[in-house]
């Protein structure tokens, strides 16, 4: 598994359901800066066919919401153009799975 800074992400970059984004220095009172981040999970949103969310995973801000990505419809994805323009790309970073379904191979 690899983290991709988002500001490398092609802006035609296919960003699907179940891909995950780490937002660093948020602030946490960890020992290592590495620790320092929270994780979020590209989903659905329930009866909203033109956008996906940013669920942050991350204990304490589990459930939050960060953002909203506007869907390229009809299809059940966004750009990475979309994603930067939302999350911004500094601290910003992508998981880059090969194979997996939204990720380039």
């Amino acid at each position: 598994m690899n983290w991709l800074p988002l500001s490398e992400l092609k802006d035609d970059e296919k960003i699907g359901t179940g891909r995950k984004i780490r937002l660093y220095n948020v602030g946490l009172n960890v020992e290592s800066k590495a620790d320092d981040y929270f994780e979020y999970m590209v989903s659905f949103i329930y009866e909203n066919n033109q956008h996906l969310q940013l669920t942050c995973l991350s204990q304490g801000e589990a459930g939050n919401i960060i953002c909203v990505l506007e869907k390229d419809l009809p299809n059940h994805y966004a750009f990475g153009k979309e994603l930067k323009r939302m999350m911004g790309t500094e601290n910003t970073f992508i998981k880059i799975e090969p194979g997996a379904p939204g990720n380039a191979d």
